[in-house]
């Protein structure tokens, strides 16, 4: 089966079950699971109209109900995504609602920040500042990745290059550091099924990144599709759920 079909095939499965999810969602049963679920089924639909249907319009607005789930779960459940959601932050900002965006850069959960300081949580925490234009704390990031992240997790290293590159607006060593990142494609998205065979997290993200923040890199990689990389905000971005509408 070849990834189209493969889509197809996982599209097929979930498609009816939307409203089961909704319906415990609404009744407050495992909500964070289901929650969790519902994003899954996002996702593929977001994979399908890119892919499938190159609806890019479509796409985002999949993107964008995604990272109001984020959102969600954070607030309401104080859900530690934060604490593993590079990758979340790619589909926020492949929304391009720069509303979402910029509370993404401010969301947090109760332990955070002490995470953060021992060195655990901070690439997210980089990329918020990043995202909010918080170039002091970018540098500071940096310096507890230095310090503490790197020692404890080595393949991280390409992230943390990326950065600061940002930092110093210096486009050829974010693109060396973006191509690294699609050299460890298969290691970086061992646990993604599906998605990794048509998008490199967080080689991706880093890339729209880079263009939200005027640099307009050229990667040359089919896991990164070029399509998504210009900011083209939708004129209406819908409030999909009843729930985000709380």
């Amino acid at each position: 089966m070849d990834r189209f079909e493969h889509l197809k095939s996982a599209l097929e499965n979930v498609k009816n079950e939307e409203a089961f999810m909704l319906e415990k969602i609404k009744k407050n049963v495992q909500a964070s699971s289901y929650l969790t679920f519902l994003q899954n089924y996002l996702l593929l639909n977001a994979l399908s109209e890119t892919f499938l249907k190159n609806n890019y319009a479509n796409a985002k607005q999949y993107f964008y109900t995604y990272g109001l789930v984020d959102e969600y779960l954070i607030n309401k459940f104080d859900e530690r995504t934060l604490d593993y959601g590079i990758d979340h932050l790619s589909y926020v900002l492949l929304s391009d609602n720069i509303h979402l965006i910029q509370r993404y850069a401010d969301l947090s959960h109760s332990s955070y920040k002490p995470m953060v300081e021992k060195g655990h949580s901070t690439p997210l925490y980089v990329l918020q500042r990043i995202m909010a234009d918080d170039w002091d704390n970018v540098k500071r990031g940096i310096a507890i990745m230095d310090e503490k992240t790197l020692k404890k997790n080595k393949p991280l290293k390409p992230d943390r290059d990326f950065y600061e590159s940002l930092l110093n607006k210096d486009a050829d060593s974010a693109k060396a550091a973006i191509y690294q990142l699609l050299k460890d494609h298969k290691k970086r998205n061992k646990y993604k099924p599906l998605i990794n065979e048509f998008i490199s997290t967080p080689a991706l993200g880093y890339t729209k990144l880079a263009w939200l923040k005027g640099m307009e890199l050229d990667i040359d990689h089919p896991l990164v599709p070029k399509e998504l990389l210009p900011f083209k905000p939708l004129d209406k971005y819908e409030v999909a759920y009843d729930f985000l509408k709380e």
